[in-house]
């Protein structure tokens, strides 16, 4: 039987313990009831232990199918479904504000002190302090192909890796592009923590393959647009390098600065809010009961401190997401934010317009009974409304739907060419679609047509 301290940042003493039998089940239990807010939704303080079940859906999401992983447990002989031996070495630096560690252990995570936790690259961009001041610009950063960024640029580039000699990734991210996880210091600077600091990082810059470059603007366009149509917030981004050497860096946001300290504030994405595998991150995975769609939602959205803000936040940035091409937007690609014991919907995020890609085009949630964004209809969007928690599709919603299909339309027309031509193609077609289906009656728009992939079934 392994057992394991979990910790959040915000506390000095182990908030629950996590434990696996000899029959290889987990289990989950609070130590203290005095924690400022649950580890997660799915995980409700309560007194008795968490079986097998609820505690694998939330654990489990915090393990990452990365290299690490793999020679972890190449090394020690540990079973993928291991999820205690697994974090026992890797559960030091896990999302959000949660660290694992071996029972009386130190805590894998504190706070950071700007100017002394951390190395900053020298030679490295200066980004500045607001550096997402125009969401449509592409006034890339440069940076030197040799300097020690560059090299790690290269590296996740071409290997998906760090450089040989940076065996330790800083801050371990989920994803299929090669991450790291970086700090940006009071001078503008960008580094790294120091190992063993514990130190938070403030930004993520995922660098694609040499041969899907384009995606890194047409993404950077997408959140702009996304953030320039709608009133919640969208995390902030900058491109970093040039031509066949480029990466998007992103602010994050559960991060706290106070001064020289960085905090984290405790976040999770929504398969572990649900209780879910991350196999189960699209609703067609799932079977009834245990999946995510707009129901789940819904009831997340209702746990939240604003419920009402969260759920026409939730709308607008669902609607914004089907214009921008955009059907990936699975459950690890939203998520809640814990700032107090009610969490809040953290800002949008990911939101890459997968319709440019040879991809399965099929939403990751139906809408009503449509599985493709360019067959939702009206009754569609009512039965989608219903499912958040509005009463109806009523007529503000239809009118902000409107709205939305008008102002990202109009903005396609900023975006550079010929970079942001075939965005502004996906913006117009789907455009088109939803004003047809919808009834709106706005248009006609003029595109190039972009390529639909349809589900064989």
């Amino acid at each position: 039987m392994t057992t394991l301290d979990v910790y959040l940042e915000a506390c000095q003493d182990p908030v629950g313990e996590l434990s696996s039998a000899s029959d290889g089940n987990i289990s989950f239990r609070y130590t203290v009831d005095n924690v400022p807010h649950p580890i997660s939704a799915s995980l409700p303080l309560r007194e008795e232990p968490y079986g097998d079940v609820e505690s694998r859906g939330y654990f489990s999401n915090l393990l990452f199918e990365n290299e690490m992983r793999d020679q972890v447990m190449q090394r020690h002989g540990i079973e993928e479904r291991d999820i205690v031996g697994l974090l026992y070495y890797l559960g030091t630096d896990c999302p959000g504000s949660i660290s694992c560690v071996p029972k009386g252990a130190a805590p894998g995570k504190r706070p950071g002190n700007l100017k002394a936790d951390y190395d900053a690259f020298e030679g490295g961009p200066i980004v500045p302090e607001d550096h997402a001041a125009d969401r449509l610009s592409l006034d890339p950063l440069p940076v030197s192909p040799d300097g020690e960024l560059g090299r790690i640029m290269k590296s996740l580039r071409d290997h998906r890796k760090l450089p040989e000699g940076n065996s330790k990734d800083p801050s371990p991210l989920a994803g299929v592009q090669g991450k790291v996880a970086l700090t940006r210091l009071p001078d503008g600077r960008l580094g790294l923590p120091r190992d063993g600091s514990g130190a938070p990082t403030t930004h993520i810059l995922k660098v694609p393959r040499a041969a899907a470059m384009s995606s890194v603007p047409r993404e950077h366009f997408a959140m702009g647009m996304m953030a320039c149509v709608q009133g919640y917030p969208v995390a902030k981004t900058r491109i970093l390098g040039e031509n066949d050497l480029r990466g998007l860096l992103i602010e994050r946001f559960d991060r706290r600065i106070d001064g020289d300290h960085v905090h984290r504030i405790h976040q999770e994405d929504f398969c572990q809010a649900l209780g879910l595998g991350h196999r189960l991150k699209y609703e067609r995975n799932g079977e009834p009961g245990r999946l995510f769609d707009a129901q789940a939602v819904g009831r997340l959205l209702r746990l939240t401190a604003a419920p009402g803000a969260a759920r026409q936040a939730f709308f607008e940035i669902t609607m914004a997401n089907m214009i921008l091409g955009n059907s990936d937007n699975h459950a690890k690609n939203h998520a809640l934010l814990y700032r107090a014991e009610k969490p809040e919907l953290a800002p949008a995020y990911d939101i890459d317009p997968v319709l440019l890609d040879d991809v399965n085009h099929e939403m990751s949630f139906r809408l009503g009974k449509a599985r493709m964004a360019d067959d939702v209809t009206r009754d569609d969007v009512a039965e989608f409304c219903k499912a958040l928690g509005y009463r109806s599709l009523s007529s503000p919603l239809l009118k902000r739907v409107k709205e939305l299909v008008m102002a990202l339309a109009k903005d396609s027309k900023k975006l550079p060419r010929p970079s942001g031509k075939r965005l502004a193609d996906v913006i117009l077609q789907q455009s088109h679609h939803m004003s047809e289906n919808l009834e709106l009656g706005v248009g006609p728009f003029e595109f190039d047509a972009v390529p639909v992939n349809r589900p064989d079934h």
